[in-house]
Parts: C-alpha cells; structure tokens; sequence
C-alpha cells in the first residue's frame, strides 16, 4: 500500500473516529492494579498510536485517541461479548451529532494492566478500512492515570503514581476539558490565541477552524497575509462522514508557539470541525499527560527551543461519498488541477483497475515517478481520463 509520508501530490487527509460524548459522561471503569508502574510497547504506523490488548487468548488492536472523551468500537467488531448499555448522544471530529449504541467491552488487558467495565460507542463502520480493532479516549487519562507518549522509543508508560513524572522538564501547557476532551491555547500568528483540541486521532500537526480563522482575518490580523490559497472542497473525514462542501483556506504558518516552544515553517489548511493539534506532534517529542494538573508537557526529542517543520502543502485530499473516492479538496495552482481534476470528482478506474469503492483506492499500488491514468466522473457526469503521477518523493 502506497505510504502516505511519500506523496505531494496525493494527500488522504483523514480523522479517525473521534467521538465526544456528551452527556452521562462516566469514567468509572475499574482497573486491576494501584499504585503502579506499567511502561506498555505501542506501535506508530501512519502516525497514530497503538497498543495491543490481550482478552481470553486473542490480541486486539486498540488506537490512543485523545480526542474522543471515551472509546470506540465498530458495531461488527470480533470482540466479544459486549454489554449493551443503551444509546447517547455523540459529537464526532467535525462537530457532527448523532445518536449511537453504547457498549461496554470485556475486561482487556494491556501491558500488565487489565481494564474492566470499559465503555465505547459502537459504530457502524465507515467506507474507510481502519487497522484496529477499537478506541481508548481520554478518559483513561480523567480517570485520573498520568501517562508519557514516547512515539521514539515506541512507549506508553502508565501509572497512577502522581509524583512520578513531577522533576521531568519540559514545556507545558495547561488543558480545559470541552466535551471531556483536551483543549490548549497555542499562538499560530502574533496576537492570536487558538483553542485547539489536543487529537491524537487528527493526522495532521495544526488544522486551523475555519470560523476561527475568518474572525482573526476580519479583525485586522496579520492572518491574511498567511493565506497561500483558497478553494471550495473537504479535506477531514469524522465519525459520521466527511465535513460538508465549503470554502478551504490554505495557509503556511511561520511558526506555532506552544508556551515558549516553536514548532516552525509549517503549512495547513482550514477545517470546519474544532482547531486541532494532531499526532504529528509526537514525531518531534514525547509528551506527559497530567490530569491533576490538567496540563501537557511537550519534551522535546533534539535540544533547543524550536523545530523546523518544512511540510509541503496539501495540494488534493481524497474523501468517501457514497462509499466511492472523491475528490475532496484541491489546490488551484497544483498539477492536478491543471491537468483538469476538479473537487467533487468521482475515481471509477486507474488504469485498468476499476475502483469500486473508497478502500479500492487507499489499497492501489501507485509507483513513484509514474503517470497513472485517472477515470473520473464530474459533478455533471461526464467522464474524463487524466494521466497524472501521484507518487513523488
């Protein structure tokens, strides 16, 4: 499967499925150990955190996803056997709402910590593929857990010991709880502050809310000036589908500022969900969770107090519609797009391979270096074939 860290052209902009429950919010699971110690090997694959947790003799592929408030389950899940507990009320990464089946998970355990009682939304799974089996949320963490992130060493160390992490340095932000979930001010320009939702579960470092961005350019920040383009498309795909068709501002940050850190050279785009600091992150640093101080300290990995960043901009996001790829979000001044590719196109072949479905797409084997050629249908209908390569360094 193509790797996404090599594309320029082709960027699957995605959000796995976070969820934030909004009411009868509990974080009373039990766990089988106090006062403890537990460091727990994770997995980092497309720059998201996993770890493997153990029920019966089967292991289980989980996602640490900091942006949903609780976990997460697809609702043909092998795991079992699961508990219903009735439905709630759920708000998923691009502000969306719906109502969802609610489950509590067998006892799993993970390093040498088993959880019990766990509880998890069960959804209807998307036209995306996930590689995992199921979500642990934040609540892990308001559960009172303190926790280390180390994506380099490849480590979540979990205790409940409040005073283990207190003599590490770092820098650290204070987090409010919106929808149970982690909020920390960060300045992306001069004079502006960003709540923005700490998401593991987001891919990209910074997305920037759409209306956030609006208000700063219309009260005479230097925000305009950041603006390297804008179009109308998608670009983020939630726990209840992709954000609706609007306007994208493209943007290329001079740096974000967490508390006296600067993370530099960045570009992104606008969304039309919460403004979100993404797993990303955790490739220049690891990262303690304090929930009793309701804060984040960022340790960065190489000395210093900034990194250079030097991402390419997104020029085209593909998104489900209809369980088909479209075409999502496409940048006017890129190749694609002058070679004829609109938003809102529909891919049916590459080459000679039919594309029947969103995962037909993310599992085509493009070559580097090579035109590939792109049937697509137009939001009108027609056809067009377009050669065009994908897959760059």
């Amino acid at each position: 499967m193509m790797k996404r860290q090599a594309l320029t052209l082709l960027w699957l902009c995605f959000c796995l499925t976070s969820i934030c429950q909004t009411y009868r919010y509990k974080a009373d699971f039990s766990l089988s150990k106090k006062n403890f110690c537990d460091t727990i090997p994770i997995e980092v694959e497309d720059d998201q955190i996993f770890v493997n947790a153990v029920i019966g003799d089967r292991s289980y592929r989980l996602n640490i996803d900091t942006g949903s408030s609780h976990g997460m389950i697809f609702s043909d899940s092998p795991i079992s056997p699961l508990l219903n507990l009735g439905n709630i009320l759920s708000r998923d990464a691009n502000g969306q709402t719906d109502s969802v089946k609610v489950v509590s998970l067998p006892p799993f355990r993970i390093g040498n910590l088993v959880v019990s009682n766990y509880v998890a939304s069960a959804m209807s799974r998307p036209a995306v593929e996930h590689n995992y089996d199921a979500i642990i949320g934040f609540d892990l963490f308001n559960k009172g857990l303190f926790g280390k992130i180390d994506a380099r060493r490849k480590i979540l160390i979990l205790t409940d010991n409040k005073k283990l992490f207190r003599k590490e340095e770092g820098h650290e932000l204070r987090y409010k709880l919106k929808w149970f979930v982690p909020y920390v001010g960060i300045n992306p320009f001069p004079g502006c502050l960003d709540q923005a939702l700490f998401d593991t579960g987001s891919r990209q470092l910074y997305t920037m809310n759409k209306q956030f961005f609006d208000q700063q350019e219309a009260s005479g920040t230097t925000a305009k000036t950041l603006v390297e383009g804008r179009t109308k498309g998608r670009n983020a795909i939630g726990g209840f589908g992709s954000e609706e068709d609007e306007e994208v501002v493209f943007l290329h940050l001079d740096c974000i500022k967490w508390n006296d850190f600067a993370f530099s050279d960045i570009r992104t785009t606008t969304t039309q969900g919460s403004s979100k600091l993404g797993a990303q992150l955790l490739n220049y640093g690891s990262l303690i969770i304090n929930p009793k101080r309701k804060s984040l300290v960022f340790q960065p990995f190489e000395q210093g107090d900034s990194v250079v960043v030097g991402n390419k901009p997104t020029n085209i996001t593909f998104v489900p519609l209809n369980g088909r790829a479209s075409v999502g979000l496409i940048y006017p001044l890129c190749d694609a797009y002058l070679k004829g590719i609109r938003s809102g196109d529909v891919i049916v072949q590459i080459d000679d391979t039919p594309i029947l479905s969103f995962n037909d797409f993310r599992q085509f084997r493009f070559v580097k270096d090579k035109e590939h050629v792109l049937t697509l249908i137009d939001r009108d209908g027609e056809k067009k074939v377009i050669a065009i390569e994908l897959l760059q360094e």
